[in-house]
Formats: structure tokens, sequence, C-alpha cells
């Protein structure tokens, strides 16, 4: 209850050292009390919520209400070497070191996905010529920043993933089983750029440079979220086997099926990204990378129903929460 969130946490904040022995931290402190740390972070950040209890300064930054989104990104990241990569970027910026924050964003070739998790825009959105105009404003926030680095220690203690390897065709910044949005998908896979952020509101997206499908699968459809030509029959059939069906526009003969059917013989890549819920607290829900896959059956026709083996089985939780009847 949101509500009761904003009634308990002034006297929460200013009594949580005394109450549970600990320093007030971010990780500590959601910890100790079970706080939902997205739902936290969506209506304010760590320090607007601190100030508020008078544990704390009330930020100045000039970006704040832009730069909140990026809070509740951090808290819903899960790749181990992203949440490396992006405290070494938001230590960087603290520092006022752009040239070093770009230069370690690089390295995994994911500057512009790292730009969509601090920002959640592309830079004409936001009055922004320039990556390295995006690094230096954000160095004008520094509570957020601060506030970031602690969200991101906590999700570093929280990660259960470890560095699985991924045998994909080309280079590109994803982990196995980590969680994205849609934009920084299209990052990470070079379409989304600093000035634009592609296609939106597709659930299949076809990225021809790499000759990759990518399906963007919310399994639990409500008819509020989604129209009656989009409650697709989405499901895991096993841990490696996945029900799946292609747009309703989508015939065996078009194109796109054609190059889905025979994408093996075609070089191309199939690629799932799939969530249980759309929306969970008011929040958006990121999909989690389940890796490439290969066809092992399909029949039908606008949409055509597929049957894909993931060539690494997906978490047990999400089959659990997902199956047919489950």
């Amino acid at each position: 209850n949101l509500q009761k969130l904003a009634d308990q946490m002034p006297d929460r904040l200013e009594s949580f050292s005394t109450d549970s022995g600990l320093p007030l931290t971010f990780g500590n402190f959601v910890r100790f009390h079970d706080y939902d740390p997205e739902a936290l972070l969506s209506r304010k950040t760590w320090t607007q919520w601190k100030a508020g209890a008078r544990v704390a300064e009330t930020p100045s930054d000039p970006d704040i209400d832009l730069l909140n989104q990026c809070l509740v990104s951090a808290a819903q990241t899960s790749g181990p070497r992203e949440i490396s990569r992006t405290r070494n970027v938001t230590r960087q910026l603290l520092a006022g070191d752009c040239k070093s924050a770009i230069a370690v964003a690089e390295e995994d070739n994911a500057s512009v996905m790292t730009h969509y998790r601090i920002w959640g825009k592309p830079g004409p959105k936001l009055g922004i010529a320039t990556i390295e105009e995006a690094y230096q404003r954000a160095t004008k926030n520094p509570s957020v920043l601060r506030d970031l680095d602690e969200v991101l220690a906590w999700v570093e203690e929280e990660s259960r993933l470890g560095a699985l390897p991924l045998n994909l065709p080309f280079r590109c910044p994803l982990e196995l089983h980590a969680t994205y949005g849609g934009d920084e998908i299209k990052a990470a896979l070079g379409e989304a750029t600093f000035q634009s952020a592609w296609s939106t509101g597709v659930g299949v997206l076809h990225f021809k440079a790499i000759k990759t499908y990518v399906a963007l699968v919310t399994f639990q459809k409500t008819e509020k979220e989604f129209s009656p030509s989009t409650m697709y029959q989405d499901y895991p059939i096993s841990r490696d086997l996945l029900h799946w069906e292609t747009q309703a526009s989508t015939s065996q003969t078009s194109d796109t099926g054609q190059n889905l059917i025979h994408h093996a013989e075609r070089g191309y890549t199939m690629l799932f990204f799939v969530r249980s819920l759309k929306e969970v607290n008011y929040v958006t829900v990121p999909f989690t990378f389940l890796g490439s896959a290969n066809l092992v059956s399909f029949e039908s026709d606008r949409p055509i129903q597929m049957v894909w083996r993931l060539d690494h089985s997906m978490p047990v939780e999400i089959f659990e929460e997902n199956r047919k009847g489950g």
C-alpha cells in the first residue's frame, strides 16, 4: 500500500539505526523492513525519502525528477557485469570524470545502453546533443548519483546470477538470465542509438544488421493491458521448451515467417526475453533474457504457433510461475 509506505517512512528512517543497530544504507533499510525497493523508489529518490525524515539534507539536483527512474531501473538490474560496470561509471561521474565514465562503458560496448539506464530517453528528448554532454549533465546531480551507487551496492549483494557465457555470433553486453528494459535491449543489439530509441510497442524486433529476431514475451496477459489480437498463447512447456506465437499478421509464407521457420539455414539468431507480468505495483517489469533458441516445430497461420528449444534452461522460478496450468 503506497499510502501506508508514505506514512511509515519518516518514523522508520529516523529510528532505523536505533531499531536495527545498523548504519542507514539503502540495502540495510529495505532488507530490515522488507520493503519493495522498486515501489519505494518509484515515489521518491532515496535521498528525498531521507530528507523528508530529516536525516539528510534536501537535495537540489536540477534533474532529480528526470533521473528518479534510473534508481528504479538500477533496482531491477541483475547482471553481475552490468552492475559492476554501472557502479564504476557512477563513481567516475561522482568524481566529475566524464571521459573515464564513457571509457568504462565503452569497454563492454555499452555506452548507449548505460545512457538509457541513467536517463531512460534518447538525447534529443532531453535536449542533449551528445553522449558526452549527457554524462556531463549527470555529474550535476550528485545526490542521485550517490543514491544510484547505494542501490547498485544493494543489488550487487542480492544478485544470485553467475557470469554464464553466451555463444552468440556477434558482440553484445547482454548477460544470460539478467533483466533489461526494452530500450536497453535495443541499445545492446545496436538499434537504439543516442539519437533514437527505434521502434516501440512491438513484441517481435528484427535486427537486420546482425540477422537476429528478438521476442519480447509477457506470459500472463490481461485484457486491460493487451488487445484481443495480442493475447498470444505464450508459455513454457518445460525449462527447455517454449510455446510461442508470432504476431497475428505473420503468415508462414511471409518474409518474417520464412526467416523464423528457416532461421538456421538462413543464419538467423532467435533470442527470447520474457516476464511474468507487464506491471507490478505500478512499476513496469523488465524482461529476463533467456538467450538463444532453435525451432522444434510449427503449425497454424496468422499467428504461427511455434515450439522453441532454449540453448540454456530457463530459471526454475520463471517456469513454475508461468507453466500452463501451474
